[in-house]
């Protein structure tokens, strides 16, 4: 294999929205170079997405634990977990209330999920991230569920520049990550023209630049690891508008879902790839020593194969 050039991992969140998202979710995995899904396992589209993933085990499949939907139990049984409003949805902010949740309420639910995943996508997600570092219920159900069903967990760590010194580094990672070098691009530069309430600026938000002016500066970092980034590509609806994440900004990643779709499949990211000779790769790939998504490149004659 080819190690003279970086590795990384190209995650796709929110699969799983709605069915309308997951269309353009999938174009990326046809047709461009997304590597890893991050599927919302409470939301309209789960059941579609889940399905469709079976034809692709090159991908890593991993838990996207928005709570952004409705639960899998009745609500009955997991009251404490409710919007009050009465609307079928998750409370606000489950994944940081400390107060309230009842614990085993949300592991039942947890379960529901992670169940409903492992019947029809055959296996539970591959990994899963923690979404809060804060000692609350959700953090710790996340724990034991993770435990439960062999989840690899906690890689919520960034690659951050040293206001200092200018250089580039990352806050220490859960061990088995550290061990295996992966490292979270701190997406900053990427997002920032998204966490705004002006409409020019808005405008100025280009993923195609993030990797071709290297605006997240990957290539000051060591060769020997491995950096992943995270993307929304998809198409959007009626639900995903007015019935889903309604958190500061949440509409201005609505704009950026066909951006993203577009810039995951342009030849101008594919070329970046191929002249930097760019790895691509899955987290179970990482973990693992697996090449399984390499594999996959070769058996379709893809140029991006690096082995």
């Amino acid at each position: 294999m080819n190690r003279m050039g970086r590795k990384i991992i190209v995650r796709i969140d929110d699969l799983g929205y709605t069915d309308v998202n997951n269309i353009g979710a999938f174009e990326v995995f046809d047709h461009g170079i997304g590597t890893a899904a991050d599927v919302m396992l409470d939301t309209p589209g789960t059941e579609d997405a889940l399905r469709r993933l079976r034809d692709y085990p090159w991908l890593s499949v991993g838990w996207h634990t928005h709570f952004w939907g409705s639960p899998v139990l009745d609500p009955e049984r997991v009251p404490s977990l409710m919007d009050p409003s009465g609307n079928g949805h998750f409370r606000s902010n489950l994944n940081r209330v400390k107060d309230g949740i009842r614990y085993e309420e949300l592991l039942a639910e947890m379960r529901a999920q992670l169940d409903r995943c492992v019947s029809i996508l055959g296996k539970a997600p591959d990994t899963m991230e923690m979404m809060s570092p804060e000692d609350n219920p959700a953090s710790r159900a996340k724990r034991q569920i993770a435990e439960e069903y062999g989840i690899v967990t906690d890689f919520s760590h960034h690659v951050r520049r040293d206001p200092e010194t200018g250089k580039m580094g990352w806050s220490l990672p859960a061990p088995q990550w550290a061990e295996k070098k992966i490292f979270w691009m701190e997406m900053g530069p990427a997002y920032r023209d998204l966490y705004t309430d002006s409409i020019r600026e808005m405008g100025s938000y280009d993923p195609v630049k993030y990797y071709t002016e290297d605006r997240g500066n990957m290539m000051e970092l060591p060769e020997d690891g491995v950096f992943g980034q995270a993307w929304h590509p998809g198409f959007v609806d009626y639900y995903m508008c007015r019935c889903g994440d309604q958190g500061p900004y949440a509409r201005n990643f609505l704009e950026c879902r066909p951006l993203d779709m577009h810039a995951l499949c342009s030849e101008e990211i594919k070329t970046w790839i191929r002249e930097n000779k760019i790895e691509l790769m899955s987290f179970t790939d990482a973990l693992y020593g697996r090449h399984d998504y390499q594999n996959h490149l070769r058996s379709i004659g893809s140029d991006l194969c690096v082995l």
